[in-house]
């Protein structure tokens, strides 16, 4: 019988040897991560985010005020001749008019539309020239065409707000949601709404109309 010194010497030999035989043979790499595979996912991310950023800063415009006119709160026949001054030029026209019929005034009450007006830099532009004439409108409140003078008025808020120089007659009576003092009386051939662009660049006057309302924005 061995000394237990001779056993724990050979035990460790054993040991030795086994090891030697397993990884005999066997190449072990570790996985390598390189630096260069790194620096190209960087500048891939990189350049995506500036891509992003370009897209997003094309074009920017700037809001200088806003109005906004609650259709609800008109008379109905108001409310439809506003609706229709914006759309009769809108490609949306073509499908609520006909010589034979007019307007069909229920599904233009569901129309969501929107279109621009420019104001170049020095000019002056008028409610009168824009909206006056053409086919479609309908008596209200006892006279053709009625409701042009709020949608008039919420043109010239959008004005104030920005800080445009407007020229007006005020309404008779109020219109909702505006003061006496911003309101507009329209008759054509006499009384006009004018906008002035005393500034050099360009503006444009930008109008949403939803079946609830006017919105008209300046823009830069």
């Amino acid at each position: 019988m061995l000394p237990p010194e001779f056993a724990l010497v050979a035990a460790f030999m054993v040991s030795v040897l086994l090891a030697g035989v397993l990884f005999s043979g066997r190449d072990v790499k570790l996985p390598v991560v390189s630096a260069s595979t790194t620096n190209k996912k960087s500048q891939v991310k990189q350049s995506s985010v500036k891509n992003k950023a370009s897209k997003t800063s094309d074009n920017p415009t700037t809001t200088l005020g806003s109005a906004f006119l609650d259709l609800n709160r008109l008379v109905t026949d108001e409310a439809d001749n506003a609706r229709w001054s914006l759309v009769r030029d809108s490609s949306a026209a073509a499908g609520l008019y006909s010589a034979d019929i007019g307007v069909d005034w229920p599904a233009l009450r569901g129309v969501s539309q929107s279109g621009s007006f420019q104001l170049p830099a020095g000019s002056t532009w008028s409610f009168n020239q824009t909206f006056r004439g053409g086919v479609g409108y309908k008596m209200a409140s006892g006279v053709l065409a009625g409701g042009h003078c709020a949608l008039a008025t919420v043109f010239r808020g959008a004005a104030i707000q920005a800080g445009l120089p407007t020229e007006a007659k005020p309404h008779l009576w109020p219109i909702p949601g505006f003061q006496l003092s911003e309101t507009v009386n329209i008759w054509w051939g006499r009384d006009d709404l004018r906008i002035d662009n005393p500034t050099d660049q360009n503006l444009s006057l930008d109008w949403e109309l939803t079946p609830d309302g006017v919105t008209i924005a300046v823009v830069r």
